[in-house]
């Protein structure tokens, strides 16, 4: 068997409920494979190129499923270097998850939190210049990944980058590994390897983008059992009309010192039920 079966089992991070301490460390835990795992390189080497096609600043930003917003906060801090003005929506469906992130972004003022449903995100069509999603298709069934993607590609204005990780042998092992080496944390020795079983093959996000009716995407094998799925901006920046974008806005500058706090990120509600 090429693959381990694919399971369906309900991981913690998507239960309500869970000990906050708990799920902070499951939190910090991503964070981790996110920053040693291929997460963070993978984004940031698509808006370096983003960032040189579109003319206009700020440019606008969408994290679905941003679960403790750890990539937004990588965002903003290589936005900040290299003193290029950002505004990042960080979007998720727990409040408790959020509740997490809001201590994590006190400093971040660009980046604003959302509480919204993935399946019917609460925006306009080509809302949002960019859209990323990391490390979340795989919480979601089949044909619910399917709509997941076709609203992030319904409110991307320029291009997106979805990233999870595959489902293979390989990376099984390699949850498991790093969850019994790396973390004490319960929930994290339960949902990482776990995540891969829940995941998808190269060939089934390819039949999900298809499936989506999205032309223009890229669906790519990266290191570290990561898989890319990418639509790039066109290389020409067309006139754009302003938009409000969540709540208020922040600002984005040089690294040293931090903008001012102004109570630090911004948080919207936004009610979208589960459907």
């Amino acid at each position: 068997m090429r693959s381990p079966p694919k399971r369906s089992a309900r991981e913690f991070l998507d239960t309500p409920g869970q000990d906050p301490v708990a799920l902070a460390r499951l939190l910090n835990d991503i964070r981790r494979t996110n920053r040693w795992f291929g997460g963070y390189p993978l984004v940031l080497t698509y808006l370096r190129r983003v960032v040189r096609v579109l003319s206009h600043r700020p440019i606008t930003l969408l994290d679905v499923a941003t679960a403790g917003a750890d990539v937004p906060r990588a965002i903003a801090a290589w936005a900040r270097r290299q003193q290029i003005p950002l505004r990042i929506v960080a979007l998720d469906l727990s409040e408790e998850i959020l509740a997490q992130a809001r201590r994590r972004t006190d400093a971040y003022p660009e980046i604003t939190l959302l509480h919204g449903n993935a399946l019917a995100l609460p925006f306009p069509d080509r809302a949002v210049d960019v859209v990323i999603c990391g490390l979340a298709l795989h919480h979601f069934p089949y044909d619910e990944a399917v709509r997941v993607l076709r609203e992030i590609a319904r409110v991307a204005r320029h291009g997106f980058i979805v990233n999870d990780i595959l489902r293979s042998w390989g990376a099984y092992l390699g949850a498991w590994l790093d969850t019994r080496l790396l973390s004490r944390n319960r929930l994290a020795r339960h949902d990482g390897p776990l995540s891969v079983l829940r995941s998808f093959t190269v060939d089934e996000f390819r039949a999900m983008v298809t499936q989506a009716g999205l032309s223009g995407v890229e669906v790519r094998r990266h290191p570290m059992f990561r898989v890319a799925l990418i639509r790039w901006p066109p290389t020409r920046d067309p006139p754009r009309r302003p938009r409000r974008l969540g709540a208020e806005r922040g600002n984005a500058e040089s690294p040293t010192p931090a903008p001012p706090a102004r109570g630090g990120a911004r948080e919207r509600e936004t009610v979208s039920p589960r459907t």
